[in-house]
C-alpha cells in the first residue's frame, strides 16, 4: 500500500474547514497526537534523511498506541511513501524493544488534528505544536499502475480547489519541521 499526501501550511484554518463542510465534509473531534520518531541515524535534518526507513509510535489521546515503518520513494521532495502500521499494546515495551535493535529517539511532534474524508481522501487539519496550522490530503492506492505524479496532480488541485495558494505548499513531514527548527 502506498501513502501519498499533500500538506500545505494554513493562515486560516477555519476558512479551509468551512470550504471542505460545503462539500460535505463532516470533521472529527479534536484528537491529541504524540507522534514519537526513532531512527538508527540521528541529529540534523541531513543526517537524519540518511536513514532508509522510519518508525513511529502514535500516541493518541484515546489511550490507544499506533506503531508505524514508513519508507520513503526514491524521489524524497514529494511525500509518497510505503507504509506500514499496526496498533500495538504496550508502546513502553515496544520502545524498549527499539532500543535493543539500535534505534534511537530522533524527535518528538505534538498536534491536535480534526480529520474528515472528502472523495476517496483523508483529510486532516493539524494544529502541530510551535509549527502551526496545516492540512494534509492523503490518497493510499494499492494500484501499482497509477504513477505517484498521477496522484500528486489530482491532491494539489483539490487542495487548491480549497483556496489554499500553491506557495503554501510543504513538501516535509512534520519531523523534518521539527528538525528544522532545532537545528535551524
Amino acid at each position: 500500500m502506498r501513502e501519498i499526501e499533500v500538506k500545505a501550511s494554513l493562515s486560516d484554518a477555519r476558512r479551509v474547514e468551512q470550504e471542505l463542510q460545503k462539500l460535505g465534509a463532516i470533521f472529527s473531534a479534536p484528537v491529541k497526537q504524540i507522534d514519537t520518531v526513532y531512527t538508527k541515524i540521528t541529529g540534523n535534518v541531513d543526517e537524519y534523511l540518511k536513514n532508509d526507513h522510519f518508525v513511529r509510535i502514535r500516541e493518541k489521546s484515546d489511550g490507544r498506541y499506533i506503531f508505524t515503518v514508513k519508507v520513503p520513494k526514491a524521489v524524497r521532495e514529494n511525500l509518497a511513501k510505503i507504509e506500514h502500521e499496526t496498533e500495538v499494546k504496550d508502546a513502553k515495551e515496544l520502545e524498549q524493544c527499539l532500543f535493543l535493535m539500535g534505534y534511537k529517539l530522533s524527535n518528538k511532534v505534538i498536534k491536535i488534528r480534526r480529520t474528515t474524508k472528502v472523495k476517496d481522501y483523508e483529510i486532516n487539519i493539524d494544529n502541530v505544536d510551535e509549527l502551526g496550522s496545516f492540512i494534509e490530503i492523503e490518497k493510499m492506492i494499492e494500484n501499482e499502475r497509477v504513477t505517484d505524479e498521477e496522484i500528486l496532480g489530482e491532491l494539489k488541485k483539490f487542495l487548491f480547489s480549497l483556496g489554499v495558494p500553491p506557495a503554501s505548499e510543504v513538501r516535509k513531514g512534520y519531523d523534518i519541521l521539527m528538525l528544522e527548527k532545532i537545528f535551524g
